[in-house]
């Protein structure tokens, strides 16, 4: 009975002693956890971004749960975003904003999806897909947190979203007027106008639209927006374009 006795103490014992370790050994994993994603920061705050990427890529799959598993996907993010590759941080930022909508990274984050989206997107003669995708997120951005210290970024990124798709509808109006097919031309420069009011282009879409106009003798409307043009001074050389028409269209009526 004594030596049942003893060998239950015994075992009891040991038990005791295999859930201690495996508190410790837990305690260590997640300190580890902890470690490496400062590792990793500091990895990123000197540009080496490749070795940063390949830390927290394991520790995100190692450490499930752990509390600074946000900050664990915000540089990745980030770091995928120096490795150039924004497809790939914008799906990071979208993990994060997901899962811990109310981390400190969160807002930034937010406005990181629509800076990779733009990041990702293609030279306007290509498909603007990315474009549209980064300019709708940046958009929603700046009026939603028009306080954020990202606010400005993300107005001035999206100007640069708006003249890259006001450029390819431009450049497809000049297209067609080189192939003379001038009423096209026109039905691309308005779309133009009516969807890019802010663009640098504009100026240029109108001299290229009244042109069109009085090739298809319709010099009524070419010197409608020819007189708005000469209202409102600005570029030299558009002044000057817009006052050699304005003599073509005296010529037509």
């Amino acid at each position: 009975m004594k030596s049942l006795v003893l060998c239950g103490l015994a075992a009891c014992a040991l038990l005791c002693s295999s859930c201690a370790s495996s508190a410790k050994s837990q305690a260590k994993k997640l300190f580890e956890c902890s470690e490496k994603v400062q590792e990793a920061v500091g990895k990123y705050q000197k540009k080496r971004y490749s070795t940063a990427q390949f830390i927290l890529t394991d520790v995100i799959a190692k450490c499930p749960g752990h509390s600074s598993a946000d900050t664990a996907i915000f540089y990745l993010g980030k770091s995928l975003l120096g490795l150039k590759r924004p497809e790939e941080a914008k799906v990071e930022f979208e993990r994060l904003t997901q899962s811990y909508p109310n981390s400190p990274f969160a807002e930034e984050s937010r406005f990181l999806q629509g800076y990779s989206s733009y990041r990702a997107s293609a030279p306007w003669n290509l498909d603007q897909a990315s474009t549209k995708e980064a300019l709708q997120r940046l958009k929603e951005f700046a009026e939603t947190y028009p306080q954020s210290p990202y606010a400005d970024s993300a107005r001035a990124y999206s100007d640069s979203c708006t003249e890259k798709l006001a450029k390819k509808e431009f450049e497809a109006a000049k297209f067609y007027e080189k192939i003379a097919q001038y009423d096209a031309a026109i039905v691309y420069l308005k779309a133009v106008a009516e969807d890019f009011p802010q663009s640098n282009l504009l100026p240029q879409v109108k001299i290229a639209m009244a042109e069109n106009l009085l090739l298809t003798k319709r010099p009524a409307e070419a010197e409608a927006i020819i007189n708005d043009l000469l209202e409102h001074p600005g570029d030299e050389a558009i002044l000057k374009k817009a006052r050699s028409i304005k003599a073509r269209i005296r010529k037509q009526q």
